[in-house]
């Protein structure tokens, strides 16, 4: 706010400055009107006037007035010339602050909306909307790359871009390969990743954060042959803009990236993959209540691994982690999109089943016992002997109608009484 009021005070004072000296200009120049209208008026009553006082030598007086006032006269007009090109100096530099301004605004605006996105699609969908309404009749796409750092995914796009494929490899882009902004121009090479036909302007920005390239930012002015009117080639200012966008994305889409690595660090077990207990227990209020107020049953199966401290204690811990894992990968194989699958602790585990009754449960519960018994399980080439496991199950609401993990046996996981199916091989 103060840096725009320091050019506008500037401004206000010189055009006050350039009023005065008009004014005096002005003056001047009156003052030469009304003398020679003096003179052409009644000539020789002037010249009788300077023969009579010719011995004060009022003519040269008068030849020395004359000559001030034109000296004055001129200044005062070089002076307001020089005023005149600063108050139009003054009035670009007020236009293109005002500008500047307005940009720093809308880009301030697009920065607050990427902080509060809980999603990379949601930061996606923020910049475009700032591109769209600062480089109308742009054309563009933005790419990520994928987890195998093998190709550039195109996640987001808007208006019709001059690209053919959705999937293209890093070293296609020039921005990507020299980790700058590459503009399509005689100075800079055309990236393989653009259709053949080359639209009229095509700009791509690498997107890096954290030192490492997430993908890229790419902008055209649309397919070639296509009317596009509205498109105008971007100034300096405008490319600024666009480079600045890709590096807020690339920061806000790391930022997004580490919050869901520590989301999921939080709620799965590090050596199964599965749900963790704490999530378990966050998951089974919100089902309890889904199922009450559908009224729709919930079934619950607790496994247990028979023996596991025996097996550790005969092959190891490393292989126990290993029976663990596979169970895991088991347990996975054989659930439902819905259903959850969780690592109690230690070696037991727990399956929330939403809508199960208890008798297709009991069904699962068998396939399980049956599938872990005929389980192979290979550790260092060897396969290691055949493990049983116990499984207890209960189901909303015959069993019971809360659900408590911490203040409950093992193998009871609601409150109320519950009968117990327990299926050993």
């Amino acid at each position: 706010m103060n840096e725009s009021k320091q050019p506008r005070n500037t401004l206000e004072r010189t055009e006050d400055t350039q009023r005065r000296t008009r004014r005096d200009f002005l003056l001047v120049g009156a003052v030469v009107v009304i003398g020679c209208a003096i003179v052409l008026a009644d000539p020789d009553r002037v010249f009788e006037w300077i023969a009579r006082y010719k011995e004060v030598q009022v003519d040269e007086l008068l030849v020395a007035g004359v000559i001030l006032g034109t000296g004055f006269a001129f200044f005062s007009w070089r002076r307001w010339t020089d005023l005149s090109r600063q108050v139009s100096e003054y009035k670009r530099l007020q236009t293109e602050m005002t500008v500047i301004n307005r940009e720093a605004s809308a880009l301030s605006e697009t920065d607050d909306l990427l902080q509060s996105c809980l999603s990379s699609e949601e930061a996606y969908k923020a910049i475009i909307r700032h591109i769209e309404s600062q480089v109308p009749g742009s054309s563009g796409v933005i790419g990520a790359i994928t987890d195998s750092r093998d190709f550039v995914e195109i996640v987001a796009r808007w208006g019709d871009p001059s690209l053919d494929d959705n999937l293209f490899p890093p070293k296609d882009c020039w921005a990507l390969r020299r980790g700058r902004v590459n503009i399509l121009g005689a100075d800079s090479m055309a990236c393989a990743h653009i259709a053949l036909d080359l639209p009229r302007y095509a700009m791509c920005v690498p997107m890096m954060a954290q030192g490492e390239t997430l993908g890229v930012l790419y902008l055209d002015s649309g397919r070639a042959g296509k009317t596009m009117s509205a498109f105008r080639t971007l100034s300096e200012a405008q490319e600024r803009m666009v480079k600045t966008l890709a590096e807020h994305l690339a920061l806000a889409v790391a930022n997004l990236n580490l919050r869901e690595t520590l989301r999921l660090q939080s709620i799965r077990d590090p050596l199964t993959d599965l749900y963790n207990r704490r999530y378990m227990e966050e998951s089974l209020q919100p089902e309890l209540r889904r199922a009450a107020r559908k009224k729709l049953p919930l079934t619950v199966m607790m496994i247990d691994v028979d023996h596991f401290k025996k097996f550790n204690d005969s092959f190891g811990h490393e292989a126990g982690d290993t029976l663990l894992t596979q169970l895991a990968q088991l347990f996975g194989s054989q659930l439902r999109a819905e259903d959850i699958a969780c690592r109690y602790g230690g070696e037991e585990f727990a399956l929330i089943l939403p809508e199960a009754v208890i008798e297709s449960a009991q069904e699962r519960a068998e396939q399980l016992r049956q599938s872990v018994s005929h389980a192979q399980i290979e550790y260092r080439g060897q396969v290691l002997e055949h493990v049983s496991v116990s499984i207890g199950v209960s189901c909303y609401p015959q069993h019971g109608t809360t659900g408590d993990a911490r203040c409950v046996p093992l193998t009871k996981l609601f409150t109320e009484p519950k009968r117990k199916v327990e299926i050993r091989s």
